[in-house]
């Protein structure tokens, strides 16, 4: 094929089978190739990339053992720390820890090196080595927004509440203007530091900007909440689609409204709907607590009330015995008989 003449072309082409899940095709084509177009970057580079995709850790390092890989050096070696890393020989940490701080030492602080690299880390699940890397790019305002989505769905994963709030308000300050940005930081900031004026003002702002979307809603409503006016954020709820409100994150705070409110009965769905979800730690955190408060106000409405208590009846009792009868009185005497 045309594409067999020029290492550029070939490697385009190698990219895009191993992109589309045609990495073993990518060897067997390589092993029909002439070794001199493949040798160095950038086919090369997609070689290692195939052998990394097929798990052929073996082949991964020798390809990756010698020679010089120019401008690409630093990926040379990542592949081989990756290859020795997931060979568990003996002595394959010290070789991967060795390999790996060669090849960020290659990337030279080079923006550009530093974000394949983190790239690289976070496709195979190295998460401190990457969260490294992607801090450094985040100071190059070009890659900065690839760099924070990256951190948050690193931190995300493993759900680091303190540095998740940091980076979703380092996305929002990167992009004022995007009111999804806005309510993330909102939300996290209203679950884990309720008292930020910040947050509720974002909120408002998200929701005003468009009042329909169910994530911009339940973060204002979350804000109403959080400022005791949970009445006002239910209306806000009504007036969205039933459907949005029984996806399990944001069955979550309709609960949580719902049961502040002591309406059990409309709480009950929500709370259900919730707990069949995977729900992140802050808003599990969030539903337990509401749980808690629903079983309390079941047992109240549920508790008998108590009754006015029945007089117990007495025995009757006697009049008491009149005073024993004295003589009549001259008044009270009967008249003289008329014939006495």
């Amino acid at each position: 094929p045309v594409a067999a003449r020029n290492p550029g072309d070939v490697a385009a082409l190698m990219d895009w089978m191993n992109n589309n899940g045609l990495a073993a095709e990518v060897l067997k084509w390589n092993e029909k190739l002439p070794p001199g177009l493949t040798s160095a970057p950038p086919p090369a580079v997609e070689i290692a990339k195939a052998f990394a995709e097929t798990k052929n850790w073996s082949r991964l390092k020798r390809w990756t053992r010698g020679g010089s890989w120019t401008d690409s050096e630093y990926l040379r070696l990542a592949y081989q720390a990756y290859a020795a890393r997931q060979s568990r020989q003996s002595g394959a940490d010290a070789e991967y820890n060795s390999l790996w701080h060669s090849a960020e030492r290659a990337a030279a602080d080079q923006p550009e090196r530093d974000a394949s690299l983190a790239r690289l880390a976070t496709r195979w699940g190295l998460a401190t080595e990457a969260k490294q890397l992607w801090k450094r790019v985040a100071k190059h305002p070009p890659m900065r927004r690839e760099a924070l989505d990256s951190l948050f769905r690193i931190y995300r994963a493993e759900n680091d509440l303190p540095e998740l709030l940091q980076i979703t308000n380092e996305l929002h300050e990167s992009s004022p203007r995007e009111p999804a940005l806005a309510a993330n930081y909102a939300r996290l900031a209203l679950l884990l530091a309720p008292e930020t004026q910040q947050a509720r003002r974002l909120a408002k702002e998200a929701y005003e900007a468009a009042p329909t979307d169910v994530n911009f809603a339940i973060t204002y409503a979350l804000s109403l909440y959080a400022a005791g006016r949970t009445g006002e954020g239910l209306e806000l709820l009504k007036q969205l689609p039933p459907d949005d409100l029984s996806e399990p994150h944001a069955a979550v705070y309709a609960a949580t409204l719902y049961i502040d409110e002591n309406q059990l009965d409309l709480a009950k769905p929500y709370i259900a709907a919730a707990q069949k979800g995977q729900l992140f730690p802050e808003e599990k955190k969030l539903l337990d607590e509401t749980v808690a408060k629903a079983a309390a106000l079941a047992a109240a409405v549920s508790a008998p009330q108590p009754q006015p208590s029945a007089s117990v009846p007495q025995p009757p009792q006697e009049a008491p015995a009149p005073p024993p009868s004295a003589a009549p009185s001259p008044a009270e005497s009967p008249p003289p008989s008329p014939h006495s």
